[in-house]
């Protein structure tokens, strides 16, 4: 039909003038919504989603864009949760959907248990298949804590899982639950866990947060290779740093994190807040130790009011309040993450790869290391020793490690 103000029946949109008509039903649709699939699989949402041509008399919000469904248009809705629905072209833009028509093929959940439950309280793990695990609430280890197998995280407090014969063998809750198989955010691929083998000592990197890792794996058929943090990731995640609405996978160029203020291509956003989050930082530890408190607990804080001043007690540097931080509550005193936690955290032991060894170390001398790339006396809780050849230099951080010896070493990726 010519040119008219309409309101299209598929979309609800009025944004184009030309319809496409029904005259015996009055039913009038863009072109380009003729042919919109009915069957689709979106990032924010778990299941799948069909086309209605109406919902039901109701107040309708829009799993995306958050903005107003109109109930007597149509739109995207999920068989298993009632409560979602999506706008026709929100569920179809670039980025959220994968272009893939699901209609006519069969719905298989691929994701399988890494364990299995033998009592309340008690499981079987995947990677510790000998013995069983028993959950506990909290930690009575001392204040350098207890590493997860999984993640290489420290353990300072529950709910996590314990082998009820090896003394140091522990999994956090979340570490434990992972499914051995699942589609990732990132590539839309089948990837599978893998555990470590406490034999090997290889060094992880993971393809999308391109940083060099230890512990659990998850891998595809063709060796692509993401840690357990990225390769956990699922859509929409939920932070509590920023409660009120769920934050997806953004893949439209750098943005700056609110978390860290680094730049990152990988990110996670809230399309209606413009937060933005880098994908290391939601799974930072919400409690930690310090040798600088040791009678605390150190909490991560989500930034505060920006006229407030924090020094950070380690580097006795300036923090920039509108970032996140550790705190202690009963001494007042605050940490940047970085001095707090160090830059090897997903590293736990001895590497060996030829001609380098590594090892990481703590930093606990009555005079702080000089880094031998930096020179700077290092602050972080651990450092690197590297053997070679050449003799045995101290880093202090992964930054100096590429910059030394990336390029000399024989390929170390999981396989």
């Amino acid at each position: 039909m010519p040119q008219r103000s309409f309101v299209c029946n598929a979309c609800g949109m009025d944004d184009d003038p030309n319809p496409y008509v029904c005259p015996q039903c009055n039913f009038m649709i863009h072109r380009n919504c003729i042919d919109k699939p009915r069957v689709i699989k979106i990032n924010h949402h778990d299941h799948r989603i069909y086309y209605n041509h109406y919902l039901d008399s109701d107040d309708w919000e829009c799993g995306v864009c958050h903005k107003e469904i109109k109930w007597t248009c149509g739109a995207y809705s999920c068989l298993k949760c009632r409560d979602f629905a999506v706008h026709l072209r929100c569920a179809t833009k670039f980025g959220i959907w994968d272009g893939i028509e699901l209609e006519g093929i069969s719905e298989t959940n691929i994701e399988l248990k890494s364990y299995e439950v033998v009592e309340e309280g008690l499981i079987k793990h995947s990677s510790h298949q000998d013995h069983v695990m028993m959950l506990k609430e909290e930690n009575d280890a001392d204040d350098e804590g207890i590493v997860c197998e999984a993640c290489v995280y420290p353990v300072f407090c529950g709910p996590f899982y314990s082998c009820t014969e090896c003394d140091n063998y522990f999994l956090h809750q979340k570490c434990a639950h992972l499914p051995k198989k699942k589609i990732d955010s990132f590539y839309k691929m089948e990837i599978t866990l893998f555990p470590c083998d406490k034999m090997e000592t290889i060094l992880g990197l993971c393809e999308v947060c391109q940083h060099f890792f230890q512990g659990f794996r998850y891998a595809t058929e063709d060796d692509l290779t993401l840690d357990v943090r990225c390769g956990s990731i699922s859509e929409p995640l939920f932070h509590e740093s920023h409660p009120h609405h769920p934050l997806y996978i953004d893949f439209t160029g750098n943005k700056t994190c609110k978390a860290c203020g680094d730049e990152a291509t990988f990110i996670l956003s809230c399309q209606e807040c413009g937060y933005f989050l880098d994908i290391k930082c939601p799974f930072l530890p919400n409690k930690v130790k310090h040798k600088y408190d040791k009678n605390h607990f150190l909490f991560l804080c989500y930034g505060k009011n920006p006229g407030d001043q924090y020094l950070c007690e380690i580097c006795e540097g300036e923090l920039n309040p509108e970032q996140w931080f550790y705190r202690c509550d009963e001494c007042c005193i605050t940490f940047h993450i970085k001095c707090t936690l160090g830059d090897l955290i997903s590293l736990k032991q001895i590497v060996d790869a030829e001609p380098i060894k590594l090892e990481v170390i703590r930093n606990i001398h009555m005079t702080r290391l000089v880094c031998a790339v930096c020179h700077s006396r290092c602050h972080f809780p651990y450092m690197l020793k590297c053997s070679s050849p050449l003799g045995v230099d101290t880093l202090c951080s992964l930054q100096c490690f590429r910059q030394k010896y990336f390029h000399k070493m024989t390929p170390l990726y999981m396989k």
